[in-house]
């Protein structure tokens, strides 16, 4: 995830995912964010809420 809200918002209207967790503990990363394929820095989880 990119990190930023627009991202955060696309994702819920495509998938109904939220973000669920973001592992405060865990060293930060790079990474490419699956949906823009901006840079990321961080993982987080993203699930569905029932």
């Amino acid at each position: 995830w990119d990190g930023t809200t627009e991202t955060e918002i696309k994702i819920k209207e495509e998938t109904k995912a939220t973000i669920r967790c973001i592992p405060f503990d865990a060293p930060d990363e790079e990474g490419v964010c699956m949906v823009t394929g901006k840079p990321s820095h961080r993982r987080v989880i993203f699930a569905l809420a029932y």
